[in-house]
């Protein structure tokens, strides 16, 4: 099961061991992200990432990339809108180097202004990139989380990363990696005596006191009051997508997880069946759950002619109507990845560790051990479905967005088929 030790200096250390894998796997999570962003820093969670990787480097005189490559080793890092995760991994014996590669993301930043300036000129190449000007996906989250920090973009702007300076990053650095906000995930095949010296070379590193960040996202004004909301991005391709705010008081993340499962991701799912296969309105859907411990959404994407467009939306709606009335059977259940399929979660150290770090520490769900998760959506019932489907498909959760010519696609007609929601 899930095991937890605690650091001299507060910081707390989570794992679950697996003896019969051949390597480890270290995170270290930070509760932070652009959710938790102040107006005008945006993007300095991001920015920061990027900065404590080449930190290490500098760090260790400029060997980490060979030493990665000498020992098979892995490390990198991903930005969220409500956390960071920075891991190491490679091969069993080489453990105690990756603490020691690990360790190094807690140190004050010893980088000069134009190392900083160079990490920023491939930061502002990464917007450049990126689609985030034009994505439906940034229009959707403007539109959905509007006034607040959700709006904003993880990459941030031109304008705000230039903003960032060296100054800037070690105090925002010293307020989010505090003992309260940062811990560390360790999954794969490792010893007692490797714990103890991460625990003692963690142990060693003084931290602050700072913000205490605890996943309560910023809740829109309208969250849950839009009636729906329809906005149009022109363009001259059409693309929809739907977007669902829930409450996650109202809902379990195992009932959800099982009906967005059914909806989109299983061979048999309508939205597959009946849209794409036997229709042909599309080649293929896109979606997911984005959830906090207060509130989530739930949205799907697909692209199509724009002569199909009301059609399309019409036999959306009829099929999330369809699940919040019939009553599906047990065996439709889509349970078997996480139930039956549960203990295969061991055989991938990575994926164990984000899963479990996430769900316990992050989302706080709180499973001591895989038999307790396995068991909490094995108790999911077909009713639990039906309620689940019957709090989230309202009009009232709704935000629709489109790409699309504005002369020709009828918002009004596209407000009527909504109303059968």
């Amino acid at each position: 099961m899930e095991e937890k030790r605690v650091c001299s200096n507060g910081i707390n250390v989570y794992g679950y061991k697996n003896e019969a894998l051949h390597g480890f796997f270290i995170s270290l999570f930070v509760r932070s992200g652009s959710m938790y962003e102040h107006e005008g820093e945006e993007g300095i969670t991001h920015f920061l990432e990027h900065v404590l990787v080449r930190n290490v480097n500098k760090l260790m005189q400029m060997k980490l990339y060979g030493e990665l490559d000498r020992y098979g080793m892995d490390f990198n890092a991903s930005t969220y809108s409500e956390m960071v995760q920075f891991y190491v991994s490679g091969a069993s014996h080489s453990f105690r180097r990756g603490v020691d590669i690990a360790e190094k993301l807690l140190m004050p930043i010893a980088l000069s202004p134009a190392e900083i300036d160079a990490e920023r000129k491939r930061i502002k190449a990464e917007i450049r990139e990126s689609d985030e000007k034009t994505s439906l996906s940034a229009f959707t989250a403007e539109t959905v989380f509007s006034g607040t920090s959700l709006a904003c973009s993880i990459l941030g702007t031109n304008t705000s990363v230039d903003r960032i300076t060296l100054k800037r990053l070690e105090e925002y650095r010293k307020r989010v990696f505090t003992a309260q906000n940062v811990f560390f995930y360790v999954t794969g095949n490792y010893t007692d005596e490797d714990i103890d010296y991460l625990l003692k070379t963690v142990g060693d590193i003084q931290t602050g006191e700072g913000e205490i960040h605890d996943n309560i996202a910023p809740v829109p004004k309208d969250f849950c009051h839009r009636d729906p909301t329809i906005k149009l991005k022109n363009a001259d391709y059409t693309v929809v997508r739907f977007t669902f705010d829930i409450l996650m008081e109202k809902v379990s993340s195992p009932a959800l997880d099982i009906l967005y499962d059914q909806l989109f991701a299983g061979y048999a799912s309508p939205f597959f069946l009946q849209m794409s296969e036997e229709r042909g309105l599309f080649y293929d859907i896109s979606g997911t759950t984005d959830r906090y411990r207060n509130i989530g959404t739930l949205h799907f994407t697909y692209e199509l002619k724009e002569k199909n467009l009301y059609d399309a939306i019409d036999l959306s709606v009829k099929i999330l109507s369809d699940f919040k009335t019939r009553l599906i059977s047990e065996e439709e259940c889509m349970k078997a990845g996480y139930v039956d399929n549960a203990y295969m979660l061991y055989d991938d150290s990575r994926e164990f560790n984000f899963t479990f770090a996430y769900d316990n520490h992050i989302m706080k769900l709180g499973y001591p051990t895989v038999e307790a998760r396995r068991e909490a959506y094995r108790s999911v019932t077909p009713e639990q479905i039906r309620r689940t489907a019957c709090e989230i498909f309202r009009p009232e959760n709704l935000t629709l967005t489109l790409k699309g010519s504005r002369k020709k696609i009828n918002i009004e007609k596209i407000r009527e088929i909504l109303k059968e929601l």
